[in-house]
């Protein structure tokens, strides 16, 4: 493991290891992101957050939106497998946007990316909805892996305002508990919304859920991912852990 670039900010001890092709983006030791040129798979969290894109046809997201960019882990499946129009890309860390742009190299990847706070970034964008909307946010400096915006109701129905009719929200919890005792796990957050999914890995403890406001089911993700030949190289076949679950 090599140390390929570091830097201090607020309190924050960040840095990126090399080890063999792959990149790891650490802040105050916990990792927030990785990147292979080589590999669009993880085997962990960040496989889960695409995901459930593939509860549907890859062909209906031509607007993406991250929130939470970290290292920018997301962008080459999203690239690969989506290949939205508009790709966006919020993130409030600037070290975390640095490494994406300069380091992992994102910004070749055709997405638009902005140094915000998402939360006001969303209350303030006026323009067209998007097709998915997936919501990672996670302070640097927090070493508990738990969400660093509250998941209320008025924050997720702002998220959902801003989701076209058949678009999917993809939300990061640090367990399954942090849900299972939020707002968002009542009937009252399937207000516009058809479907509801819990995706989890072996690696993690995080809890990814995905709602969809077309109805849709898991064996659709499951034969969506057999169709995708960049997902069943043998290495990649070995690489993919997930288990999902409907909850609604």
């Amino acid at each position: 493991m090599t140390v390929v670039w570091s830097a201090d900010h607020n309190g924050v001890r960040y840095e990126v290891h090399r080890k063999g092709k792959k990149l790891e983006l650490y802040a105050n030791g916990v990792q927030h992101s990785e990147f292979h040129p080589k590999r669009l798979l993880t085997g962990s969290v960040w496989d889960l957050l695409w995901l459930p894109a593939l509860l549907h046809a890859p062909q209906r997201y031509r607007r993406v939106l991250v929130l939470g960019l970290g290292g920018g882990s997301l962008i080459p499946p999203i690239r690969t497998l989506l290949n939205p129009e508009t790709l966006i890309a919020v993130e409030l860390d600037a070290p975390h946007l640095e490494v994406a742009r300069d380091v992992f190299g994102v910004a070749a990847m055709g997405v638009e990316t902005h140094l915000a706070d998402a939360c006001q970034w969303i209350s303030e964008y006026q323009g067209p909805p998007f097709d998915l909307i997936i919501e990672d946010l996670f302070a640097p400096n927090n070493e508990q892996v738990t969400r660093a915006v509250p998941a209320a109701l008025e924050w997720q129905r702002l998220l959902s305002a801003n989701l076209s009719e058949e678009g999917v929200l993809v939300m990061n919890f640090g367990d399954w508990a942090e849900y299972r005792d939020s707002a968002l796990s009542g009937e009252e957050a399937m207000a516009g919304f058809a479907s509801r999914f819990r995706l989890s890995c072996s690696d993690c403890h995080n809890a990814i859920i995905a709602f969809s406001r077309t109805p849709t089911r898991s064996v659709r993700l499951r034969r969506q991912l057999a169709e995708i030949p960049e997902l069943n190289t043998r290495d990649a076949r070995g690489r993919l852990d997930y288990h999902i679950r409907q909850l609604d």
